[in-house]
């Protein structure tokens, strides 16, 4: 496939970096894997494998929520003081939407007081408490925030009164079919044929996997496969919660984001994304029904630009 050839042109994968790669466009499918799960002893990477999904986590939480506010239990202007009245008074001017689009202007929980102890996404409540101003007037701007999406999944969690991974297991995984998928409780969670992440370190790839804030769920805590993203895809555009998150947000000058997901018109066409970064891991997860289009790509290698994969080929489309 022409694209194909484009992508190991332009792209500079490493030789020894772990990955796996779904390709689909016009009918023509593309599929590879290569590398290791973990050491040069585990075993290899295959389309069932389960990599951390990082930032691409943020479209099911972003569905989840969805899927509570056309349930009648919460509704995007709700306040998140009127969900935890012991937050600063601030949060009484912060909606859902605010939240889901980026644009609640809370602070990021990356720069908290640490040390080399996981923290759980219950600490960045305590975090928050602490906290007396927003980076800017809620809704004036789009800001990314992590924050936001672990705050939004700890209220999945209190307003369905399930925990999180009952709740994204039972109303996505089971009813997707993704059925090896995991919300990962770092340490408790068994995450089956689990990808994980790799530095380079002295022109070797070493396993490191975690740090200090690795440990959190609603920002980035999701695990899954190719094949099971592919079910996913199938699953989420056949939704009621698809048409919301596809509402663009309007804050300043920037109208990419969606609810969970990135929009961008590329010859008059919709393509939708999200991609996804932490330690030892990257991720794109991209799609268009009007262009029969869907690329996914995971990797278990740190040193690496995921969103390159996406501007390589919206620069081969508009060419082709």
């Amino acid at each position: 496939m022409d694209f194909i050839k484009t992508l190991y042109e332009k792209v500079n994968f490493h030789p020894l970096q772990g990955y796996a790669l779904f390709y689909y466009h016009n009918g023509k499918t593309y599929e590879a894997c290569q590398g290791k799960l973990g050491d040069e002893s585990s075993s290899d990477i295959t389309f069932n494998s389960n990599f951390r999904l990082a930032s691409v986590t943020k479209q099911f939480i972003a569905f989840s929520i969805v899927k509570l506010i056309n349930e009648g239990k919460l509704s995007y202007v709700t306040s998140i003081l009127d969900i935890y009245n012991d937050l600063p008074s601030y949060f009484k001017d912060i909606t859902i939407k605010h939240l889901l689009t980026h644009t609640s202007g809370i602070l990021d929980y990356e720069d908290m007081p640490h040390t080399d102890v996981q923290i759980k996404d219950e600490d960045i409540l305590d975090f928050l408490k602490s906290t007396s101003h927003t980076y800017f007037t809620p809704g004036e701007r789009y800001q990314y925030s992590n924050t936001a999406y672990i705050l939004l999944g700890l209220i999945i969690s209190k307003v369905s009164n399930r925990c999180l991974n009952e709740f994204i297991e039972t109303e996505i995984f089971n009813k997707a079919g993704m059925f090896n998928s995991k919300v990962n409780y770092e340490g408790k969670t068994n995450v089956v044929e689990r990808a994980y992440g790799h530095v380079l370190e002295n022109d070797k790839l070493v396993v490191k996997d975690q740090y200090w804030c690795s440990a959190t769920i609603g920002d980035g805590g999701l695990y899954s496969s190719i094949n099971d993203l592919k079910k996913w895809l199938k699953f989420l555009v056949k939704s009621e919660e698809y048409k919301s998150m596809k509402i663009p947000n309007i804050a300043g000058n920037y109208n990419e984001y969606g609810l969970g997901i990135r929009m961008v018109d590329v010859l008059g066409s919709e393509l939708i994304y999200h991609s996804g970064s932490t330690i030892g891991t990257k991720t794109l997860l991209l799609f268009s029904e009007e262009l029969d289009l869907c690329l996914i790509f995971l990797t278990n290698f740190n040193d690496f630009n995921g969103t390159t994969l996406k501007e390589v080929l919206v620069e081969y489309l508009c060419k082709e």
